[in-house]
């Protein structure tokens, strides 16, 4: 293994300090001149249509600076589906919904004009079961698309239905997988600002700057060169921030509509309530070994919830099928997913990104034809380890592996061969044994967001200072420490003289 002088080593995170001494300034922290409170009225039924909205009271009101509804902006959509607008006007398809906006000098005036506002709904029959999704019968959460199913994908190697009929056992199952929220320690922020020239300025908690950049233009239909992000100091994220959420253009309509800046923050309960969750998941699955110890077949059928709206999280069933033929060797792998649309809350992007829901199916479906076919889990998992020089059945190059090892180096330090011939112990209800897993995290730099997230620049001043421009941000992962060890392993200079 080479020898590195920086890489590898305990070097001081940049923020570290500033972050415990409370002297870092989050999006919640900041301030401008002039700046107004942002709100926005929300939809407290899962499914209606909107006859008429009435904002004369809430303008009316001392301190209300701009009211907005959807007959105040353009008609364009956004999202990875091309399915919301920022305000709705027609109809409402979650608890939630956007349906009007308010900015005004505090947020204790901008809270009293929402309960101004009178909106008067026509109750729609509710879709929250996303099998029912795709029956002929089911209210339709997108009228102009004239079904519920989003997408349907497809993935076959090999042979899967003869490999099910040859394997010598097979086991069947069925998982369901929840919401789960990412809840950060700070609340999603926002504040947009323009300036004399029509330039706008918008601080975000977003994780992906440049990706927000390219949204809001096309949600708002003005130049990205004329927008500025500005990604604040972030409180967790864990995916939350990969989308752009309906509040951003919001913020940006409320301020041209006020000339002034304008902050919107959501409070705790919004978080829960329309911040995106990991999709739900519900899967059917097969899976088949031969006595011998060889895994041979996976065949999986899995049922997405998007919720009302589609968001970049649909595309983690690719992570997930790639998990499903990696990791392990396996001949012949199928999984058909379907991702509908119900009025469920949004589901999205999520630490992990398809690779947890991946990484469970193929871990508990190891133990069930390793327990099948007689044969010890570690030693069914060693069978069948990936490799390198190995091509996993979606075309993934296995250049470096050490699957084997690592499971041979926790086997041994948690003494899995005594404690796996041990009695189990019973604790009242519970039973105490020993268990082994694996995973892999399917990642990387692709261009899946029409720019390259990998791409950096280095700048070297006159008096030898290193700057490193690139668009990977700092979400509390410590992104900042490691390319700073790497361009000072690179460039043979102290981490001290680098900035990211």
């Amino acid at each position: 293994m080479p020898k590195f002088s920086y890489i590898g080593k305990r070097i001081p995170k940049p923020d570290a300090i500033p972050k415990a001494t409370g002297q870092i300034v989050y999006g919640h922290d900041l301030k401008v001149p002039r700046m107004l409170y942002g709100k926005i009225l929300r939809s407290p039924l899962p499914h209606a249509r909107i006859l008429n909205i009435d904002v004369t009271r809430a303008k009316r009101l001392p301190g209300v600076k701009a009211v907005i509804t959807a007959q105040d902006l353009p008609d364009r959509r956004f999202g990875f589906g091309k399915d919301r607008t920022p305000l709705k006007g027609d109809k409402v398809r979650r608890v939630g919904d956007e349906v009007a906006a308010v900015a005004a000098v505090d947020e204790e005036t901008a809270e009293e004009a929402l309960e101004l506002i009178e909106v008067e709904y026509e109750p729609l029959p509710t879709l929250f079961d996303p099998e029912r999704a795709l029956l002929p019968d089911a209210p339709l959460i997108h009228e102009d698309r004239g079904t519920n199913l989003f997408r349907h994908q497809e993935y076959e190697y090999g042979e899967p239905e003869r490999a099910l009929d040859e394997a010598d056992e097979v086991v069947e199952d069925y998982f369901e997988l929840g919401y789960v929220q990412p809840a950060p320690l700070e609340t999603s922020f926002c504040l947009a600002e323009f300036d004399q020239a029509g330039h706008l300025t918008v601080w975000s908690t977003t994780q992906i700057p440049f990706l927000l950049q390219r949204d809001l233009a096309s949600a708002l239909g003005i130049p990205g060169s004329d927008i500025r992000i500005i990604q604040t100091a972030i409180g967790g994220a864990f995916g939350r921030g990969l989308d752009m959420y309906a509040f951003e253009p919001i913020c940006v309509w409320l301020a041209r509509a006020s000339g002034r800046p304008v902050r919107i923050a959501y409070t705790r309960q919004e978080e829960f309530m329309v911040s995106e969750a990991r999709q739900p998941m519900r899967i059917w699955s097969r899976a088949g070994a031969m006595r011998d110890g060889r895994l041979w077949v996976r065949d999986a059928k899995l049922l997405l919830d998007n919720g009302a709206y589609v968001s970049w999280g649909t595309v983690t069933t690719l992570v997930l099928m790639e998990a499903l033929g990696s990791l392990y060797r396996v001949p012949h792998v199928r999984a058909i997913v379907d991702s509908v649309y119900t009025n469920n809350p949004i589901t999205g992007a999520m630490r992990g990104f398809g690779n947890p829901q991946g990484t469970f199916l193929v871990e508990v479906q190891m133990d069930q034809l390793a327990e099948a076919i007689g044969m010890d889990p570690l030693e069914f998992r060693l069978r069948n380890a990936n490799r390198p020089y190995e091509e996993t059945p979606q075309g993934l190059k296995i250049t470096t592996c050490g699957l084997k090892e690592c499971l041979e180096e926790v086997a041994n330090r948690i003494g899995w061969s005594e404690k796996k011939a041990a009695p189990r112990r019973r604790d009242g209800t519970r039973v105490h044994g020993v268990g082994i897993a694996a995973t892999m995290n399917v990642g990387g730099g692709a261009r899946i967001y029409r720019s390259d997230g990998c791409g950096c620049i280095v700048k070297v001043d006159d008096f030898g200072r290193v700057s490193l421009l690139t668009g990977a941000t700092e979400i509390g992962q410590g992104s900042d420490v490691v390319l700073t060890q790497i361009v000072a392993e690179e460039l043979g200079i102290p981490p001290e003289e680098i900035t990211v």
